[in-house]
């Protein structure tokens, strides 16, 4: 078992396989979902009566197990590990598509816990208190229903089996019966040209319409967020800051998002002859006989776009961290920016160095010399760059301060203009602490914050 183990990975680490860049994505999305469980299972510890926070701790949840469908993909598969997908396979489809109906529902239902005008007959305590674990139910009973009607569900499913070098591929049924398309693949592929098993499925177009029912939802929510943001704006307390940070996060997933959808309906079908691109034409793509360079390319774009989704989700996380914890852990967008700034910068110079690498193989043969190069223009634009971003993140990651709080801080930056308060300066700012309904410990935190930022800009 454990050499078969070993064998597996040893397939999916050569360049046919992008050296493991899929792999590497899987591990990503499973580390998106670990952070997802611990948002969650700190949201709800911080407040366990919290209404909110247990809304909020569920929906993070569902959106972790949307990011991770991909971290499936990291297990050994094959006719050998057949034992061990049958329960993979619950996880990364059935799993998947409750995940995607539950977090649908529960963007239906953000005028329950955000207050709406127009919709304020849904803003109450009753339904708060049922919602949370209502969406769930609801999600679940949906899917099972679903799943089971014709066209839905997935039926059959094979495993294109590669032994070694130069032989013909071999098609060995797991479930259900051995379709055209899956014959088609196996003959793209002519003569193994490395040792691998790869699974091939149906692709049923129901399974990709459930899924595109995430966008009408998010955009209906966006606008109840903006909403809500709207309304809040002039009330003292920081809810407009809170509704800003999850409209940004909801936002920032849409657009990241969006860029998946348009790759997968218009770029791919533009790459591809005008016709959808399918899993199993990326098996052609990776593994076909006489493959072109557009079929490699169109291959990496696809397999980077596997990534795009597990980071949208993340920068929602982020904004939901946020807003959610703005009220007991100050400084936090500071930590954010910081973050989102090593993100940025490390994915793409990952992307990067994978890019040199197989354009310099295919030039010249030597793939490493691309990689080199690429590291070398990382290393050399690497304070451009940061500040590029850092630029970037500071439009989308709103400041912990609210408006009254800001204009607190500009007086409080004039008054210390000279490095010292007199008495007549501090009376004046205890007056306008007093105006903004600021709290001793909010002030005393915010006046050393501000004295950390005029010694880091000094």
């Amino acid at each position: 078992m454990f050499e078969d183990v070993l064998a597996h990975y040893a397939s999916v680490f050569d360049a046919d396989s992008l050296y493991g860049y899929r792999q590497i994505i899987s591990i990503f999305s499973g580390v998106i979902l670990i952070w997802m469980l611990g948002i969650s299972y700190l949201l709800v510890k911080a407040n366990p009566n919290g209404l909110e926070n247990r809304f909020m701790a569920v929906l993070l949840i569902c959106e972790g197990i949307k990011a991770s469908w991909l971290l499936w993909d990291f297990f050994p598969n094959g006719p050998k590990f057949e034992w061990l997908w049958d329960y993979v396979w619950f996880f990364k489809i059935e799993l998947y598509m409750f995940a995607i109906i539950t977090s649908v529902i529960l963007y239906l239902c953000f005028p329950v816990y955000y207050k709406v005008n127009k919709l304020k007959m849904l803003y109450n305590e009753k339904l708060q208190r049922k919602v949370w674990y209502m969406a769930p139910i609801i999600g679940l009973v949906i899917w099972t229903i679903l799943r089971s009607q014709e066209g839905i569900n997935i039926e059959n499913s094979a495993w294109i089996i590669c032994e070694s070098t130069g032989k013909a591929p071999v098609l060995q049924s797991w479930f259900g019966e051995i379709t055209e398309a899956m014959i088609k693949a196996k003959s793209d592929i002519g003569v193994c040209p490395s040792n691998f098993e790869v699974l091939i499925t149906d692709e049923p177009i129901a399974l990709t319409i459930i899924g595109f029912t995430q966008i009408p939802a998010t955009i209906l929510a966006l606008i109840l967020f903006r909403s809500a943001m709207k309304e809040n704006e002039n009330v003292k307390n920081n809810s407009s800051l809170t509704n800003r940070s999850l409209y940004i996060g909801l936002l920032g997933k849409f657009l990241i998002g969006m860029t998946y959808v348009l790759l997968l309906v218009i770029i791919f079908p533009l790459l591809n002859g005008g016709e959808m691109l399918t899993y199993a034409d990326n098996i052609s793509f990776q593994f076909g006989a006489d493959r072109s360079n557009l079929q490699r390319a169109i291959f990496f774009l696809w397999t980077s776009s596997l990534a795009i989704i597990p980071i949208s989700i993340g920068f929602e996380a982020l904004m939901f961290v946020h807003a959610s914890l703005k009220d007991s852990v100050f400084g936090i967008d500071k930590n954010l920016r910081e973050t989102f700034r090593t993100a940025i910068f490390t994915g793409f110079g990952v992307v990067s160095f994978i890019v040199g690498c197989e354009v310099m193989e295919a030039l010249i043969g030597f793939g490493m010399a691309g990689g080199v190069i690429v590291g070398l223009g990382v290393v050399v634009l690497r304070k451009p760059a940061y500040s590029l971003i850092d630029t970037f993140s500071k439009r989308i990651i709103p400041s912990e301060f609210s408006n009254s709080e800001n204009k607190y801080i500009d007086a409080y930056k004039l008054a210390m203009a000279d490095g010292l308060i007199t008495n007549d300066e501090r009376r004046l700012l205890i007056l306008l602490a007093e105006s903004y309904d600021l709290n001793q410990k909010r002030v005393d935190y915010i006046e050393s914050f501000c004295d950390a930022t005029m010694i880091e800009e000094e």
